[in-house]
This record gives C-alpha cells, sequence and structure tokens, in this order.
C-alpha cells in the first residue's frame, strides 16, 4: 500500500521533469562556433511602428529569437545574414496582407560592452492597407456566380495581394475542368482606386471535352484489367476532374501501387477529344508486418500480420493477422513488482477479400477469426466465429458494410450467465467520415452507425438486437487548436428465449476509463453484480468534449496539451433514467449507480505520424461511496475520438 501511495505520489513529478528534458534536450545547430567564431546572444528585440500587427505576430516569422531563461544550452545567437533574410520575410508577410507600401528596416543594433549579447530594433512603416472591394465574373453562364467565389483568396474585404491573382485564376479554371471544359480561360482585369481594388475576371469556358481513349502502362505482375476495373471514368464520357482524383485514389487503395499518375496523353481541341495516360509503379505484393501500442482498454498491444495483395494474380487479397495484448501496470500502479504480463486480449484471424464482385464496386469478404477477451473483470470470453461480409463505398467519405457471422461462445468465470452459446448474427455498419486527417483530425465530422440482429430466423441460442449511434464533430479555432466533441447513443434488448435469460455480457455496454469518462476505472460505471462487479448495461449514453492545443514553447517539438470534460453511463432500462441524476454535482451519499457520472480534467501529447501518445489525469467530478482514489491516470496511443 505504501508503495502505492508513493507512485501516484511520483507520477506528476515525473511527468513535469519529462516535459522539461524533453524542452532542452535538442541538437544544437550549426553556428559560427562551429567555425571558432563565438557569436553574441539576441538579448532583446524590439520592434515599432507596427500597428496592425503586434510584436508576437511578426516575431513569430523570424529565424532570429530572443533569450529566455528556459535556453539553459542554448542561447539564441545574432547572425546578421539571418537578421537580414528575417526583413525580408517581414517584408512578404506585409505585402501579403496587402501592404504594399509597407518598409521594414534595422533601426539600430546595440552591442554589449563585452561583445556577448545584442539588443535589435527593428523599425517598420506599414502605409496604408489595400483592400479588395468587389469581385466580379463576365462571360459565362456555365457555373452561378456564387460558386465561382467558394475557394478564392481575394475575395470582398480581403487584403489585395498581387501573386494570388495567379492562384485564384488556377482555382477558377479546375472549376470550369470538372465540367470538361479543359480549354477555359480566366482572364482578370485589376483596377486600384486608391486603397481599395476591384477584380474583375472574364472567363471563356471554351466547348467540352470527351475521353476517347485512355492508355494504362507500368504493369508488371498486376493485369490490366486490374487498373482499369478501378477507373471511374470511361471512353465518350465528359472529361471530369473529380473522377480522375477518385480513381487515382481507387488504384492506391488496392494497396497494389506506391505510385499512380493520370493525365492528359493529348488533347485535340478540335475534335473536342483528350486521351489519357495512367502510369503506376507497383509495390510487392506479399508483405510481414508488426508493430506495437499502448492503451488503457486493451493495454500493451503487440500484433503482427502476414498477407498478399495479389493473390496467384487475381486481384484478391489475403491476410492473417495476430494481436496480444496485456496490462502492464494495472490499477494505476506504476510500480515493478505490480507488472503483469497476463493476457487481457487476444485475436487471431484471417481473411480473403474479393474486390469488385461480379463486376460491381461491392467487396466480398470471407475469413474466420479466434477471440479471448478478458478486459471486464473477472469474466473471461471465447469467441470462435466464421464471417462473410459485403461492403460498398459510395464516396471518399460514405461506405456501407454488411455482414453476417457464425460464432460458438463460452464464458468462464461466470455465476448468472449463460457459460456457452452458439450464435447466428447479422450486422450492418454505416460511416459517414468529412474528417481531414485520420489520426488527428483538426476539421470535419464522423457520423457512425451500427445495428446488430441475432437469432430469431437465423437460429442459434442468443436473440437479441441493438441500434449504436455516433457524432463525432471537429472545429479548428485557432492555428494547431482544436474543438472537438463525440455524442454517442446505443441501445440493446433480448428478445423470444432469450428473454429470461437476458443480454449476454459480451454484447452489453460498459463505460468508465480512458476511452470513454476519463477519471474513473475502466468498465466501473453502470450496474453491478450480485458479487459488486461490473455488469453492464442495455442502454448507452456517453458525451466528451476536448479543447487541444499546442504547449507554448513545446510545440515546436510535438508536444500538446488537452482540457476535457466527460460524462456518461449505461442502465439496464429507460425507467432507470432520471431528470436529476444528470446534475454535475451531488454530495457522495446522494451519488447512485444510476447518476450520469462526469469526469474533468487534461492531459499531456506527443504528437507522432500514427497519432498522438495521449497522457490524461482524469478527476471524478462525482464520487461513488466505494471509490477509494482522487484521480485516475490514463495512457494510450492515439486521440480518445
Amino acid at each position: 500500500m505504501r508503495l502505492k501511495r508513493y507512485a501516484r505520489r511520483a507520477i506528476p513529478g515525473v511527468i513535469v521533469l519529462a516535459g522539461l528534458t524533453a524542452s532542452f534536450w535538442v541538437a544544437p545547430p550549426v553556428s559560427g562556433a562551429d567555425f571558432g567564431v563565438k557569436l553574441p546572444t539576441v538579448k532583446r528585440i524590439d520592434i515599432i511602428g507596427n500597428r496592425s500587427f503586434d510584436d508576437g505576430a511578426l516575431k513569430k516569422r523570424m529565424r532570429t529569437k530572443e533569450s529566455r531563461f528556459y535556453k539553459v544550452f542554448r542561447q539564441p545567437t545574432y547572425r546578421r545574414d539571418m537578421l537580414k533574410r528575417d526583413v525580408e520575410t517581414l517584408h512578404s508577410f506585409y505585402r501579403m496582407n496587402g501592404f504594399s507600401e509597407a518598409v521594414v528596416a534595422i533601426d539600430s543594433i546595440e552591442t554589449s560592452a563585452k561583445g556577448d549579447w545584442v539588443k535589435i530594433r527593428l523599425i517598420v512603416n506599414e502605409g496604408p492597407q489595400t483592400v479588395v472591394r468587389a469581385v466580379r465574373f463576365t462571360g459565362q453562364d456555365l457555373i452561378e456566380d456564387a460558386d465561382l467565389r467558394k475557394g478564392l483568396k481575394l475575395v470582398e474585404g480581403a487584403p489585395y495581394n498581387a501573386t494570388l491573382i495567379g492562384a485564384d485564376r488556377y482555382t477558377l479554371l479546375s472549376k470550369f475542368f470538372e465540367y470538361g471544359r479543359l480549354a477555359a480561360i480566366a482572364l482578370a482585369e485589376v483596377r486600384i482606386d486608391s486603397t481599395m481594388v476591384d477584380i474583375d475576371w472574364t472567363m471563356t469556358p471554351g466547348d467540352p471535352i470527351y475521353l476517347r481513349a485512355t492508355r494504362v502502362t507500368g504493369m508488371r505482375s498486376v493485369r490490366e484489367r486490374f487498373v482499369r476495373r478501378e477507373l471511374t471514368f470511361g471512353e465518350g464520357e465528359l472529361f471530369r476532374t473529380k473522377r480522375i482524383l477518385d480513381s487515382k485514389q481507387n488504384l492506391y487503395d488496392t494497396g497494389l501501387f506506391n505510385s499512380v499518375e493520370i493525365e492528359p496523353d493529348t488533347i485535340d481541341i478540335a475534335s473536342r477529344a483528350v486521351d489519357l495516360l495512367v502510369q503506376v509503379r507497383e509495390r510487392k505484393t506479399g508483405y510481414l508486418e508488426s508493430g506495437f501500442g499502448v492503451g488503457n482498454v486493451h493495454g500493451n498491444r503487440v500484433f503482427g500480420e502476414l498477407g498478399h495483395r495479389n493473390i496467384f494474380g487475381t486481384g484478391n487479397t489475403f491476410s492473417v493477422k495476430s494481436s496480444y495484448s496485456f496490462q502492464l501496470f494495472p490499477d494505476n500502479q506504476y510500480s515493478f513488482s505490480a507488472m503483469d504480463f497476463r493476457s487481457k486480449y487476444m485475436r487471431h484471424e484471417g481473411e480473403l477479400r474479393f474486390p469488385h464482385i461480379l463486376s460491381t464496386w461491392n467487396t466480398y469478404s470471407v475469413g474466420a477469426f479466434y477471440e479471448k477477451d478478458a478486459t471486464v473483470e473477472p469474466i473471461i470470453i471465447k469467441d470462435l466465429g466464421f464471417t462473410t461480409k459485403v461492403s460498398r463505398r459510395f464516396s471518399r467519405q460514405t461506405s456501407l458494410l454488411v455482414g453476417y457471422s457464425l460464432e460458438r461462445i463460452q464464458r468462464l468465470e461466470v455465476t448468472e450467465e449463460r457459460s456457452r452459446s452458439r450464435r447466428r448474427a447479422l450486422d450492418a455498419n454505416f460511416i459517414r467520415d468529412t474528417r481531414d486527417f485520420y489520426f488527428n483530425p483538426q476539421r470535419g465530422t464522423l457520423v457512425s452507425g451500427e445495428t446488430r440482429f441475432t437469432g430469431g430466423f437465423l437460429g442459434g441460442e442468443d436473440h437479441y438486437y441493438s441500434l449504436v449511434g455516433s457524432v463525432q464533430r471537429y472545429t479548428r479555432l485557432a492555428e494547431n487548436t482544436v474543438f472537438a466533441y463525440r455524442i454517442r447513443g446505443g441501445y440493446a434488448s433480448a428478445f423470444g428465449d432469450s428473454r429470461a435469460t437476458g443480454l449476454p455480457i459480451e454484447s452489453r455496454f460498459f463505460i468508465g476509463g480512458g476511452n470513454s469518462v476519463r477519471g474513473y476505472k475502466e468498465n466501473s460505471l453502470g450496474p453491478l453484480g450480485s458479487e459488486g462487479d461490473p455488469r453492464g448495461g442495455r442502454i448507452l449514453l456517453l458525451t466528451n468534449a476536448e479543447l487541444r492545443l499546442p504547449i507554448p514553447l513545446l510545440a515546436r517539438y510535438n508536444f500538446g496539451a488537452a482540457f476535457f470534460l466527460d460524462g456518461g453511463n449505461v442502465w439496464n432500462a429507460a425507467s432507470e433514467i432520471r431528470i436529476k441524476d444528470f446534475r454535475f454535482t451531488a454530495d457522495n451519499g446522494e451519488t447512485s449507480r444510476s447518476d450520469y457520472m462526469y469526469g474533468a480534467g487534461l492531459g499531456l501529447r506527443y504528437y507522432t505520424p500514427v497519432g498522438p501518445i495521449r497522457l490524461d489525469v482524469g478527476f471524478p467530478v462525482k464520487r461513488m461511496p466505494e471509490m477509494d482514489y482522487d484521480y485516475w491516470i490514463h495512457i494510450s496511443l492515439g486521440q480518445i475520438f
């Protein structure tokens, strides 16, 4: 018990020490000291005359930096060549924001008596700002003016920057390319009236261009017809850039290619025809991969996968996956004596996938799996099953999957459950994903829905159905600052012969922990069994809100922070849900298992290419009388949602 208390007290100090060490431990850049010259440090940078942008906004764009007390091992040094480049950078910054007459100059450089530091003073004369007053379009009636304005940099009220005319021209032409107008012309007439600018665009759409022929090159082991079946365009169709981009993505999604280029081969304006060239570069079709991860639910995970992306040249794929998880430090006991390598979760599976089954855009797969799940202690669930699925992607953002499975379930360490059962199930999953980045989104929405029906006319010994829906939304508030929220709800119910025994425990909803309501132990919320163990529930409601932002001074080293508020619970029946249970706070004696529980806290993020390493410290807002902890630490790889 003493060791447990000592570990809990030591963890915050270790985190702070690790953060400070990361801020100091950086490789020094090449400087004059490498050539035997000791450069003076930059003690201070003063900027005067700037009215439209504060000092911080300007200094952020400079490579010359000021000294700071926390930079113990590497103080910023003064280099005149770098300072001159900084002045040009600030010039460009002002011009981009409509200050065409702005002047930035070095006013003075004060050097100490010993020559070991300098003070830099810059002077800014901004001049007037030129703003776009009007943008007009003439010469075409193919596209509405409102649609033409979308995506333009130079619109009414924006600072005028002449270099953006070219970018806007490309944006306008791309809109006409989508209508097959490859010969479209966009001419801009710019009129400057003092500090106001009017831009008149004259558009000439030209005649529509149609696809005449498509040539495919670069294959070695992949057959040409497997390339052509991924193309969303055909001969005689109107040329559309969106279909070109979709075709490229389809080819990448096959996993057969590491390079895909689709470009016009020849354009015949007189015949209004274009020939396309599809160039691909194949990747190795056989692969062996392995990796590891960390998390709260499945603990520490190691996994491996063996597969082939083009079996016998048929374009079909085969894979075998295996994963093993264990909870190295259970119950927040971060000590070597508490280490536990026992399996918490194990899964082995194999799958065959047949893309474009029956010459459609559907993918058919068949597979088998064995799973052992001990994440809800002390119960152990063993599941051996066979699955068959059909999936369809309607667009880059929208997909649907329908599957059928045969399963044999074994439940160990249960006292109130059937120990064995056979299951036949139908599943359906719908996803609409407009997020900008899978691993760490900053914009967009993810909407998902899933349903399962088992037993009934399908047969088997388990008879129940379930519905789960989720909405996740991401909004970028500032550079690298994101507000995200999630709402998730679910309902499940047994019927027929299973009404007496109830919903199987592995099909119930569990909540509490690092991936749901932080500040509480894993699966600790909701109904309890006769022996005080978590039993899950039939009704789920979960809400999460999180503010993700960079850490000053440490953001350059990929460190970020998060502040969060989670809420949720599970219930066995709708009659257990009461309005008063959603109050934000309550005395310990007034809190029941049906209360909607809240957890708040903060977290540290270290961003990697495959998502952030996440460390969260959650504090329970509501407490149960039996809770013997004041906070809970959650460590995982990847955002909570």
